[in-house]
């Protein structure tokens, strides 16, 4: 029997971790903040690409939702709206400049 991979719309804790591999995201993550300032952004695209703020997202939502189903990363958004999708990549930020100052040290 084949093991499933993750599954994107039920992220473990594990998921919504930040690892190693994660550091080098920082560039999709600088696109995101650009992106914020313009009303024609992909924003659920900018989101999706990033691999531990798309989980922390949809995690976010599926508690916030009253049928805890998300079936893409534009649903997630619109159920946690900005100032959840700004908590939590902030929350990314965060735990990746703590990584990479322990890594570095």
């Amino acid at each position: 029997m084949a093991s499933k991979g993750p599954d994107p719309w039920n992220p473990t804790e594990a998921d919504c971790r930040v690892r190693a591999e994660d550091l080098r995201e920082i560039d999709k993550i600088h696109a995101l903040l650009r992106a914020l300032n313009d009303p024609m952004a992909n924003v659920a695209g900018l989101v999706g690409a990033v691999r531990v703020l798309s989980a922390r997202c949809v995690r976010r939502a599926r508690l916030k939702s009253i049928s805890r189903e998300i079936t893409s990363i534009e649903h997630a958004l619109r159920v946690i709206g900005n100032k959840g999708t700004e908590q939590e990549l902030l929350g990314v930020l965060e735990d990746l400049t703590v990584l990479k100052a322990e890594t570095e040290g």
